[in-house]
């Protein structure tokens, strides 16, 4: 197989694993909300593991749907939300590592300015993997609106 037939075969695995890293981190944010109304530390363990773990699996995710994107033909009634998933879809990742980075920083420092940006760039990294989706569900299911 060449280089080409490997692209293509990453590109096949995008809906397959994507789902993975989206759950992910969206739970992530959930938990990270349920420590400030519970006020317990295993809700801040586990969304720091589960962003983590978002952000290792979101970046292969989003390179295979790179792959994707580069084989496939996107008809003109899907051009904006191809648009939107493309850049949800490379925006997410990084800010997913960004998040992870800062959880573990904060879980560290204690810093709460710290805390609040960790929260901050979480709560976006979860509202990217949601236009992500929804996007992506639209181009899944040919709803391109007008």
């Amino acid at each position: 197989m060449n280089l080409d037939g490997l692209w293509h075969a990453l590109g096949e695995l995008h809906p397959a694993i994507v789902h993975f890293p989206v759950a992910l981190v969206i739970t992530a944010f959930a938990a990270e909300m349920l420590v400030i109304v519970r006020k317990r530390g295993w809700y801040a363990d586990a969304a720091r593991f589960m962003i983590v773990a978002g952000a290792v699996t979101a970046v292969p995710a989003a390179l295979a749907g790179l792959a994707a994107a580069s084989t496939e033909e996107i008809a003109p009634a899907l051009a904006g939300a191809f648009a939107a998933h493309r850049a949800a879809g490379l925006v997410t990742p990084a800010l997913a590592v960004l998040a992870a980075g800062l959880g573990e920083s904060t879980r560290r420092s204690g810093q709460v300015w710290e805390q609040i940006l960790y929260r901050v760039v979480l709560a976006l990294a979860a509202a990217g993997a949601v236009v992500a989706a929804v996007a992506g569900g639209m181009l899944v299911h040919g709803e391109g609106g007008s």
